[in-house]
């Protein structure tokens, strides 16, 4: 067991973004937007208290603590070894599982699930547009308001031969029924939001946790990553930063680069910074050279903070970038999605 304080950026990954070392520690540059650059020893970044723990249950904790050491001496073999193509079996199990145990990817769901209730939430408030949608699912749909009588007959104990009296009567009182969730609605989404935020958060974590105990590095995902060739590649300005995602993905579509991977995305490359001057890139076909846009991409991608070996004004610059490509959805993929659900 690694202790209350669980590293969801491991440390063997951020010593090769080092500003300077003492015999006892590392020390690297912490970039947050809206935040001025500080300098601090990796065993404060990249950690949550009790990250992988759920009612003192350790048990993600530990198999994470146990496959680091395998990972830690492969991270370190491709960050000393000359620069050069490699074919280490074990390339894509690390990706794989960097994927997916970030804080990053937790909270890319729960921000994105935020997202989506804040604005159902809106739609629901909305009383006027609200009631118009129900009249409709219900006139498109009567099977929900049937449903709904013949569990309140059974919960009465009145026989369900009267269903269909209540069907008959459904349509001329629907006005009549509408008027009375509509005076319900303001209190009702302003209670959700109230509670939906605490809910969210704890079902993130669990989901998280509960498929890591699975599995920390998905078969499904390694496999689509075994497909690549790898090269350790070098990064002639030594400008690369490490995101807080860990890797990052080029993919075709209009999102060039993306922390996260979905089933119909199509991988162009998977680039893992190793240090400040190199970075494996899996890809179709060998790379001998780093994207020009990798760092900025990098910052794009990260959801709340990047480290860097040095302080820089690029970087700083750099750093008023940060989220605007790590959400799971854009703004306007979550706007399209509560669209296309008021007009149904």
């Amino acid at each position: 067991m690694a202790g209350k304080r669980q590293h969801f950026i491991p440390r063997f990954l951020q010593e090769g973004f080092a500003s300077h070392t003492t015999e006892a520690a590392a020390f690297t540059w912490v970039y947050r937007k809206g935040s001025r650059p500080f300098n601090a020893n990796i065993i404060n970044v990249g950690v949550e208290g009790r990250f992988y723990t759920e009612e003192g249950d350790t048990q993600v904790d530990d198999l994470i603590t146990d496959a680091e050491e395998l990972f830690s001496a492969l991270v370190h073999t491709l960050r000393t070894s000359t620069a050069a193509p490699t074919s280490d079996p074990d390339i894509p199990r690390l990706i794989a599982h960097l994927e997916v145990r970030t804080r990053h990817l937790r909270e890319s769901f729960l921000r994105t699930g935020d997202s989506l209730v804040s604005k159902l939430l809106d739609f629901i408030a909305d009383e006027q547009a609200f009631i118009a949608y129900l009249e409709r699912q219900f006139r498109k749909d009567p099977s929900i308001l049937r449903d709904s009588m013949a569990k309140e007959l059974a919960r009465q104990g009145l026989p369900q031969v009267l269903l269909q009296r209540f069907e008959q009567l459904a349509d001329p009182i629907l006005p009549a029924l509408m008027a009375q969730v509509k005076a319900m609605l303001p209190k009702f989404a302003e209670a959700l939001r109230v509670t939906l935020p605490k809910t969210l958060k704890n079902a993130a974590k669990s989901g998280h946790i509960r498929a890591l105990k699975k599995t920390i590095a998905p078969e499904l995902k390694v496999e689509r990553y075994e497909n690549l060739a790898y090269s350790v590649v070098e990064a002639a300005d030594g400008s690369l930063l490490l995101g807080d995602s860990a890797i990052l993905f080029r993919v075709r579509g209009s999102r060039s680069y993306k922390s996260f991977l979905s089933m119909d995305d199509v991988v162009c490359c998977v680039i893992l910074p190793l240090s400040s001057r190199r970075a494996l890139v899996g890809a179709r076909e060998r790379v001998d050279v780093l994207p020009p846009d990798l760092p900025r991409a990098i910052a794009r991608c990260s959801l709340e903070y990047f480290i860097a070996a040095e302080r820089s004004e690029v970087k700083s610059v750099l750093r008023d970038e940060i989220g605007e490509d790590a959400g799971l959805l854009t703004r306007g993929e979550i706007e399209e999605i509560v669209g296309q659900l008021m007009k149904e």
